[in-house]
């Protein structure tokens, strides 16, 4: 390569925002972000053994006309044993996937199940492109392959818009999976994400974009429920489409253990942060539950449960205060007592 100038991989807008070569510095931002989270999803899926920095997008010029705008790597890496760059090829292969695109829609559903694999990664391309398309037609997106001046560029399809939210709807209806536990741990900088102790007190890295940052501080050391999917590639456990977090704050069971109700008994849960302990509780039944763990805090859930079994059985409503008694009769509308008898031996029964 040295005498040459290197290849570059050019942007071209243009459109009803582009005025005298300006362009709005939001909307331009939010262009360049998503065509980096594009290039990010075929690192890390097709040229995986490669470290990121060989694909991070540098501006290195901009060009008359339109807004042009010419990004390269910070170094050109080359296969061994072959002499195509790597980076040549990741923009070959997006060349290709948008112009199966604009061509054969079937055909480009095919390339990126076969490219990507990971519905995850599927969905995050998806939603990276679609960010690069004017909604309202207010500009046009080009991409383009050379030195001086791109040749042959791209115009990326915004007539597919709805095509690709089609997409990623399906592919999220899915794969999608619901997962609840308490944030234990926020990453605030790119790239940004939250750690959550799951029921089953599993550890699993959640990502989330920036504009998220205040409702998912709001959320620490909170219960919560998160909606997304789930990556296969991770070393580790990692939802990196994250579609929905809202707060967790009751469940319904219909069995503790051994204890099968009639009906089902509403539980409220909390996550005490300062003693790092889940709470489980239930006014009517006067139960309540702590624990390290969600599995422990059940378990002290269904002591407190056969406590009140345990201290009915010994005692005659007589003996009972009014409140003993509204609970046992609350309690009798989930479970009889007296069918657990046997379970706790012979009980002296106080007159």
């Amino acid at each position: 390569m040295a005498g040459h100038e290197t290849k570059k991989f050019w942007l071209i807008i243009d459109g009803k925002i582009v005025t005298d070569h300006k362009i709005e510095a939001y909307t331009f931002g939010k262009i360049l972000t998503n065509l980096q989270k594009v290039v990010d999803v075929f690192q890390q899926t097709k040229y995986g053994e490669h470290p990121k920095t060989d694909f991070k997008l540098y501006l290195t010029n901009t060009g008359k006309g339109s807004v042009a705008v010419a990004f390269q790597p910070l170094d050109f890496t080359t296969e061994l044993f072959r002499e195509s760059l790597v980076f040549d090829e990741m923009v070959f292969d997006l060349q290709d996937l948008i112009n199966a695109l604009i061509e054969n829609t079937d055909e480009f559903r095919e390339k990126i199940e076969r490219d990507f694999e990971d519905p995850s990664q599927i969905i995050r391309f998806l939603e990276s492109f679609r960010g690069m398309l004017s909604r309202k037609n207010k500009f046009s997106v080009k991409v383009g392959y050379d030195t001086k001046k791109p040749r042959n560029p791209v115009v990326l399809p915004s007539h597919r818009e709805a095509y690709i939210e089609g997409l990623i709807s399906e592919y999220y209806r899915k794969s999608a999976i619901e997962i609840k536990g308490v944030i234990t741990r926020i990453k605030g900088d790119e790239p940004r994400s939250f750690t959550i102790k799951t029921l089953d007190n599993e550890t699993i890295k959640c990502d989330y974009p920036a504009d998220w940052e205040k409702d998912v501080r709001a959320f620490f050391k909170s219960s919560v429920t998160v909606n997304g999917v789930m990556s296969k590639r991770a070393r580790l456990k990692e939802m990196e489409v994250v579609k929905d977090i809202q707060s967790f704050n009751s469940i319904t069971l219909d069995t503790l253990d051994e204890f099968t109700f009639r009906q089902p008994v509403n539980i409220r849960v909390s996550y005490d942060d300062k003693d790092n302990h889940w709470c489980l509780a239930n006014e009517e039944l006067s139960l309540e539950g702590y624990g390290s763990t969600y599995e422990q805090a059940l378990s002290s859930l269904k002591e407190s449960l056969e406590s009140l079994i345990v201290g009915y059985l010994a005692f005659k409503d007589a003996k009972l205060s009014e409140k003993s008694r509204k609970i046992k009769q609350n309690l009798q509308t989930y479970l009889e007592p007296n069918d657990y008898r046997t379970k706790f031996g012979e009980l002296k029964i106080e007159a």
